[in-house]
């Protein structure tokens, strides 16, 4: 090792590049005299080629430390690549991954720019992919995608310019086939149509969708009298053992009448089945 005049080292030489560690692209260097070297730090392969790193090379303290900051960068964006190999990322999630790995603030922006500029991040690819994704695989409407996207750092134009596919007609479509489903399979529905629909709007409120598409799809089907009945009927008998326990005559016909409207059934339907069930109960 040569020294200024006081003994201020001015360079390191390299008398060797053994193989490569067990990980990929990676090699350790060593400074020191001939005999008698020691670890000093690890490059990255690229690293190595761009600052003609060989046996015997003298670099000085400036050029160590440029060497040093430029892997630490180099190891920043191989985290970032890593992450991206799993499934597109926004660039919120890249900054938030890089800063979990305590990569530098500075490191993180240039790795940012870099994979901007390699098209390896781009957040309106990402919404646009997310949306079409999401409305594939399951019953969502554009309000929750939104949401989604905002939690990871989506702008409002990107969001805006992926969920224009995804307005009122679009839900209007969805939500009729997908309330199709829902009655074929209804077997033995206990509720009337009013506390169904009432139902139904809370629940694609909850998965995203916009009231008024909600409210067009409920309103363009047929109100299916036989189920209304049969729900009518379960929730009346229902409520007469009950209330006969505490109630008779008209008292327990109002009380019926009542609950059963509370219920969401028309007054028709309910003094249909009240006559039938209550006849010779009133005093």
């Amino acid at each position: 090792m040569t020294t200024k005049k006081g003994g201020v080292p001015t360079w390191r030489r390299f008398p060797k590049l053994p193989s490569k560690k067990k990980a990929k692209q990676r090699y350790n260097v060593f400074i020191g005299k001939p005999g008698a070297e020691r670890f000093a730090f690890s490059v990255d392969e690229a690293i190595l080629v761009k600052y003609g790193l060989r046996k015997g090379l003298e670099l000085d303290e400036n050029e160590i430390k440029a060497l040093i900051e430029a892997d630490e960068l180099k190891k920043t964006h191989h985290l970032a690549l890593h992450y991206l190999s799993y499934r597109m990322r926004t660039e919120k999630e890249i900054r938030d991954y890089l800063k979990e790995k305590d990569r530098l603030d500075e490191h993180i922006e240039k790795t940012i720019v870099s994979l901007k500029a390699e098209k390896l991040i781009d957040d309106r690819a990402f919404a646009e992919a997310f949306a079409r994704s999401k409305t594939a695989q399951t019953l969502i409407g554009p309000n929750k995608i939104r949401q989604q996207l905002l939690q990871k750092g989506v702008n409002a134009e990107a969001m805006a310019k992926a969920l224009s596919p995804y307005q009122i007609k679009w839900q209007i479509d969805v939500l009729t086939a997908w309330l199709d489903k829902q009655e074929r399979r209804a077997v033995n529905r206990r509720e009337s149509n009013e506390q169904l629909k009432q139902k139904r709007t809370h629940q694609l409120l909850a998965k995203g969708f916009e009231y008024e598409a909600i409210q067009a799809a409920l309103a363009n089907r047929e109100a299916n009298e036989d189920n209304e009945w049969e729900a009518l009927v379960y929730q009346g008998e229902k409520l007469l053992k009950s209330y006969v326990k505490k109630y008779n005559g008209r008292e327990l016909t109002y009380k019926l009448k009542q609950a059963l409207y509370r219920k969401g059934f028309a007054l028709s339907k309910i003094d249909r089945f009240l006559q039938t069930e209550m006849e010779g109960e009133e005093t």
